[in-house]
């Protein structure tokens, strides 16, 4: 009897174990969906503004508006359950500096902060 138990609690783990890698991985997915493009707008503004500080800013300010608002990924990442918060801190980090210092890590985007 002590046996079934052992093996129907271990079959229960494994079983909740595989259901959160696979939330994971979607979350890996969508975020990589998300941060691709905005990394390539970023960069594309410093580099045609990188000689007039002011506009830069103001033009990627208006980027990340426009994007979050606009990009279709996000809505898929948000309903997938996912970690904003993690997202939210890179992509502003992305705008407010030169994108070097800017950590992500993936395998922390998954349900619920």
């Amino acid at each position: 009897m002590v046996k079934y138990y052992i093996f129907v609690f271990c079959f229960i783990f494994s079983i909740s174990s595989i259901a959160k890698e696979a939330v994971n991985n979607v979350c890996n997915v969508r975020g990589y969906e998300i941060i691709f493009p905005y990394e390539k707008g970023v960069n594309e503004i410093k580099k045609k503004f990188s000689n007039s500080p002011s506009i830069m800013n103001s033009e990627l300010n208006k980027f990340k508006v426009f994007f979050e608002k606009n990009f279709y990924g996000i809505s898929l990442y948000k309903e997938a359950g996912c970690s904003n918060a993690r997202l939210t801190e890179y992509l502003q980090c992305l705008v407010s500096t030169d994108g070097k210092d800017c950590k992500i890590y993936y395998s922390q985007m998954r349900i619920v902060d």
